[in-house]
């Protein structure tokens, strides 16, 4: 394995520690915001950052498996903007909100 590689492989294994950590604090914040009483402080995620990271890790990668071990992945814009569409405080939380799955308070000021 030459330098080149082995940079290669660390940049990919760091962009994707850092995408699913991301991912996971994000879940972490999102869940807290929704159990915290209305007006509470709650701690925020990373926004947008770590699905930008993971959609681009695997825009690179994807093409790195097909042409060195031969692996054709089906859909491959899906695996693409999957990370984009799991994170919750960029694209995905957009989406969950359209949804209504966003926080929504009664008329009591119980959720």
């Amino acid at each position: 394995m030459s330098g080149g590689y082995l940079l290669g492989l660390i940049g990919f294994s760091m962009a994707s520690l850092f995408a699913l950590a991301g991912l996971v604090i994000n879940f972490a914040a999102w869940r807290a915001a929704r159990r915290a009483r209305p007006g509470a402080r709650v701690a925020s995620g990373i926004p947008i950052l770590p699905g930008v990271v993971g959609s681009v890790t695997l825009f690179l990668l994807i093409p790195q498996l097909k042409t060195r071990f031969g692996l054709e992945l089906p859909w491959p814009f899906f695996w693409i903007l999957l990370p984009l569409a799991l994170d919750l405080q960029g694209l995905g939380g957009w989406l969950l909100a359209l949804a209504g799955w966003a926080r929504k308070a009664r008329p009591d000021g119980r959720e």
